[in-house]
């Protein structure tokens, strides 16, 4: 059986290297010619790959080496080819009719992708010429203004830096809040408490997290129906239930559960929000709580260490360390970058100096990039809601 196999394949050798022996330039002229005009739809869908490439700008972009477009037209090139190859073993030619010349098929083609929609058309669909020639200008304007205007899109993305896109995420438009409202007065002569200066002493991380985790909350969010939306962090900045955390937490929801220590408070209340930093407060009814007393995020500097208490994947007072790597400023956002590793859960939990005071609020981490890329809102935001 297997020399029976072995000679099969032998057989199959010999067939093609006489094939390519008989292959002339003539010959190969002729094939390219037959399978380049039969085979419209493969060679438009090539032509498709090829023109997304020149619209995004790099195929002959000066960041490109010949070397590389080079490259990237041979690899067209052999597409091309395999497709031509596979389509001629399934004797495609020999169907009753291409599905892809109906003219349903090309008029949807010309509005999705005209490229290949206007190969189509011109090489097999069955309509008239006028209406071919109007279809081409109709269909042919709207790709050169789309094209145009995606490619302004481009080209001020690209200009943008890491950081641009950063305080957009921050500033983004936020969805509306529906969970219940805290009296209108609830504010009134509030002061957020501060440490003593006595008792400003630097503290290990360790000392801190034990000082500082049983001010930190879990928040569980939930739609009309009851049903889970998302967890966050926050932590307690009074005795009496306020919590700061990030308002995209509280994004859509109608109801929130805190988790402050094995204790659950099931009534949440909405007191403000300064949605272009990210932040908003919330309380719950009670009394006697712990709380992290209030720094001043106008005096970090670059290489101080900080520690960020959170929930990250709704694992509870978890705890990470860094340093500041820079505080930075563009338009009214001032955001501090950090290498303390943030991970989804965290969003909202506080950001803490050597003196166990809260300095920032920990918004987005850049987990899709790297750990060592972190942002947190100042803390001296939070002074904004007072005034509100």
């Amino acid at each position: 059986m297997a020399k029976k196999s072995k000679s099969i394949i032998v057989r199959h050798v010999h067939v093609s290297v006489r094939g390519i022996k008989r292959l002339s330039r003539k010959r190969i002229f002729v094939w390219f010619k037959k399978n380049l005009q039969g085979h419209p739809f493969i060679l438009a869908f090539v032509l498709s790959l090829w023109l997304s490439e020149l619209l995004g700008g790099s195929v002959f972009s000066s960041e490109r080496s010949g070397g590389s477009i080079l490259r990237l037209h041979t690899e067209l090139f052999f597409i091309w080819l395999a497709l031509v190859f596979l389509s001629n073993l399934l004797k495609e030619k020999k169907l009753p009719a291409r599905w892809y010349f109906r003219k349903r098929f090309v008029f949807a083609m010309l509005a999705l992708l005209p490229p290949l929609g206007f190969v189509l058309l011109w090489s097999g669909a069955k309509f008239k010429k006028p209406t071919k020639i109007a279809f081409s200008l109709i269909f042919g304007l709207g790709f050169l203004i789309y094209s145009l205007y995606t490619q302004q899109i481009f080209d001020k993305a690209r200009e943008k830096t890491f950081f641009d896109k950063i305080v957009e995420l921050v500033e983004q438009p936020k969805k509306n809040i529906y969970l219940k409202k805290a009296a209108p007065d609830v504010m009134k002569d509030f002061q957020f408490p501060a440490v003593q200066l006595k008792s400003k002493i630097k503290l290990t991380p360790s000392e801190i997290s034990t000082r500082c985790a049983p001010a930190v909350v879990s928040i569980k969010t939930k739609k009309k129906s009851g049903e889970v939306l998302g967890i966050g962090s926050g932590f307690l900045v009074s005795s009496n239930g306020f919590i700061v955390t990030n308002m995209h937490v509280l994004e859509s929801a109608y109801s929130a559960e805190i988790k402050i220590g094995d204790v659950i408070f099931k009534d949440t209340y909405f007191v403000n929000a300064i949605p272009e930093a990210d932040i908003a407060l919330v309380k719950v009814e009670a009394e006697n709580l712990p709380f992290l007393p209030i720094g001043n995020s106008d005096t970090l500097v670059n290489g101080q260490p900080l520690v960020v208490l959170g929930n990250p994947w709704g694992l509870d007072k978890s705890v990470s360390d860094g340093l500041v790597s820079a505080v930075r400023t563009k338009g009214d956002i001032t955001l501090i970058q950090m290498t303390a590793p943030v991970s989804p859960g965290s969003s909202g939990g506080p950001v803490i100096n050597e003196q166990g005071e809260a300095v920032g609020i920990t918004t987005i981490a850049s987990f899709f990039i790297t750990q060592n890329l972190n942002f947190a809102i100042p803390i001296n935001y939070i002074q904004k809601l007072i005034k509100n």
